[in-house]
């Protein structure tokens, strides 16, 4: 893909976000209902960046000298910012933990339903039986055998990305080419060596989709963990934000998931195309 082109369609991706956004700010100048007195049903951006952005105040639990509104203290801008980084600390530490487990589990898993007959029999139907479980359906479960704590929530998100995980491994193994493997047990290549040297590297093109999905999945997985009565996140910001029919301060954190989202999916994407150098375009594409 030439410069010119890579650019042009940057231009007008940004054209559509500008668009929509347009179009947002048009939609809450005529529709101007009202959640309760005070709070409008479509908040323009001028609320939002202002009214609806000091508000998160209100969810700053103190420390570096910035006191908090429970304590008396008026809604500051650095309190509102402080409330957004550290809720956002905290979920992403459970995505990040929720993603390492996910991602260690899953894929091991995947790998032993290739390895051998008995770890096929071992894991396949087990693994196949939890993949078919709604997600969403597990929130009450993991509630009630973990409670709300942190363990729990991570433990959620990694059963979100684990079992995407693991399909996909299995997937991708199934794909390489057995003239590939053959060729290495020719040459002398152990069990392990033939896993090392040709499976890996003949599956990561295949895996570069399952990163990307797992991710978003990931982030839908967090913010249903922190349902589960989490007191810190961006989840329990919007629960109690749905409470009291903020829907403004709902829509703007939901921004703020949408810009951490896109970000974690570009390292990502950069990631696997560092990895990916050597494949031909189609495989990093």
């Amino acid at each position: 893909m030439s410069g010119s082109t890579k650019w042009g369609g940057r231009l007008v991706s940004l054209a559509v976000f500008a668009a929509l956004a347009a179009l947002w700010q048009v939609l809450s100048m005529v529709y101007t209902a009202e959640a309760q007195p005070g709070e409008p049903m479509v908040a323009g951006w001028q609320v939002l960046f202002t009214r609806t952005f000091l508000s998160l105040a209100d969810y700053w639990g103190g420390g570096f000298g910035v006191p908090t509104v429970a304590d008396g203290a008026e809604r500051s801008y650095l309190a509102a910012a402080l409330s957004v980084i550290s809720n956002l600390a905290f979920t992403l530490a459970r995505l990040a933990v929720g993603l390492a487990l996910g991602w260690a589990v899953g894929f091991t898993l995947g790998l032993a339903v290739s390895w051998s007959r008995f770890s096929r029999g071992l894991v396949e139907w087990p693994v196949q039986f939890l993949r078919a479980l709604p997600l969403l359906a597990m929130v009450p479960l993991f509630q009630l055998w973990f409670g709300a704590t942190f363990l729990g929530q991570s433990l959620f998100a990694a059963y979100g990305v684990g079992v995407i995980v693991f399909a996909g491994t299995v997937n991708a193994v199934r794909n390489v080419p057995q003239i590939y493997i053959e060729n290495a047990r020719l040459f002398g290549a152990s069990r392990v060596t033939v896993y090392r040297t040709v499976i890996l590297p003949a599956i990561l093109p295949a895996m570069r989709s399952v990163a990307l999905l797992c991710l978003g999945a990931g982030w839908g997985a967090v913010l249903g963990a922190e349902y589960l009565g989490a007191q810190t996140g961006l989840g329990f910001i919007i629960v109690y934000a749905q409470q009291f029919a903020y829907l403004d301060r709902m829509f703007l954190v939901s921004l703020v998931f949408v810009v951490c989202t896109s970000a974690s999916f570009f390292v990502v994407q950069r990631l696997f195309a560092h990895w990916l150098a050597w494949a031909p375009p189609s495989a990093r594409a």
